[in-house]
């Protein structure tokens, strides 16, 4: 069985970034119980399962475009935060229609999602070089698994 270094290496990520930083909203800022906050970790597994290695991919290309002329540490932040918000806030309000909050509620929902994306972006895209870097998913694409 073969399993692509990128896709663990960007869906790992996601899902471990997700888990601290949603937990510490939630719980610290939003006021959920830490029941409440793990119920609603574990049900936003399976999207960024299926959304990880998309916002890699997503991601990469927005800071490609950014430093078309010179790679630039402010470019790379700037292309984390714009990747976050652009494709993490749609993907968010498609949720919250999904489970039927109203327009006001979403409206109001994204606005601090907006603000969290926002100071989220670049420590995101910080982590997820990391991960990149220690499953060495920047230089070899493939990983063989015993099965």
């Amino acid at each position: 069985m073969k399993i692509n270094r990128l896709w663990l290496a960007d869906t790992l990520a996601l899902m471990s970034f997700t888990i601290v930083t949603g937990m510490f909203i939630e719980v610290a800022i939003i006021g959920m119980t830490l029941q409440q906050s793990i119920m609603s970790r574990v049900l936003c597994q399976p999207v960024n399962i299926l959304t990880g290695r998309m916002y890699g991919i997503y991601r990469d290309k927005i800071i490609a475009r950014l430093s078309r002329s010179k790679s630039n540490k402010g470019r790379q932040v700037a292309g984390d935060i714009i990747a976050n918000i652009t494709f993490q806030l749609p993907l968010y309000i498609v949720i919250l229609l999904s489970v039927g909050m109203d327009i006001p509620s979403i409206a109001k929902a994204a606005m601090i999602q907006t603000l969290a994306l926002l100071v989220l972006g670049a420590p995101y895209g910080y982590w997820l070089t990391i991960i990149r870097k220690f499953l060495h998913a920047t230089t070899e694409p493939v990983l063989k698994v015993r099965t």
